[in-house]
């Protein structure tokens, strides 16, 4: 079994997008319904002395997203086990936040099948 993972650094997003509570709410069951990954619970939305956090855990994979309005950044994590298409609920992320900055990576993460060993060992 693997899963597919996204996450991406997002900028030049305004600060009312990023502290509209019910609107990331929202936007984590878009994105979340996009992947093809069903909500375990209800999306978890709090804003803090730190900026925003918000995460839907799902059925094999999770959304989640970390802010800071005032600055206008976003790191956005989406995962999901084998045939989820986290990328797809990235895009709508992206989209919806009307980022003006993206930097994307994607993983394949499984099974770990060498044991690592830190150095010195």
């Amino acid at each position: 079994m693997t899963f597919e993972h996204v996450f991406a650094d997002l900028g030049g997003i305004p600060a009312t997008r990023l502290t509209d509570l019910q609107g990331l709410a929202g936007l984590l069951l878009a994105a979340a319904n996009a992947a093809g990954l069903n909500p375990a619970n209800p999306p978890v939305v709090t804003l803090g002395p730190r900026g925003v956090s918000a995460a839907l855990v799902c059925h094999g994979g999770h959304v989640a997203l970390h802010s800071v309005p005032e600055a206008g950044l976003c790191f956005a994590d989406l995962a999901g086990v084998s045939g989820a298409l986290p990328q797809r609920g990235l895009d709508v992320i992206i989209k919806r936040l009307g980022a003006r900055e993206v930097r994307t990576d994607a993983r394949r993460r499984g099974p770990v099948t060498q044991a690592i060993h830190p150095e010195g060992s």
